[in-house]
């Protein structure tokens, strides 16, 4: 008997485990210039959710943009705008992956 809970506590605490390294992780990338370059890293399987924004520029579809560049074994969502940019990218691989998101800011807000 006390094999089985402890069998039950293991596997229990490695689903808690692997259950974080997979949650989705979100990270806001403040860009105060016209144009931002944010290198990132993925480990396997990871899932990131990146809000782009614009700080001390206009953050409006018009005059903003966010491009999250795709990578051998990593995808990327086209980034959409409602109070700031997103995307979401994951890493495919088992291996560790980078890209660059790109925020792209014009016109000072007045």
């Amino acid at each position: 008997m006390k094999d089985l809970v402890r069998t039950l506590l293991l596997c229990g605490a490695l689903s808690v485990l692997a259950g974080g390294a997979i949650a989705k992780q979100v990270e806001d990338l403040h860009c105060k210039q016209a144009k931002c370059a944010f290198g990132e890293e993925f480990g396997p399987s990871q899932t990131k959710t990146f809000n782009g924004y614009c700080d001390g520029y206009s953050n409006d579809r018009d005059n903003s943009n966010m491009i999250c560049h795709a990578a051998k074994g990593l995808t990327c969502t086209i980034a959409v705008i409602s109070e700031n940019w997103r995307c979401t990218c994951t890493n495919w691989d088992i291996k560790e992956q980078h890209t660059t998101i790109d925020v792209y800011c014009e016109g000072p807000n007045q």
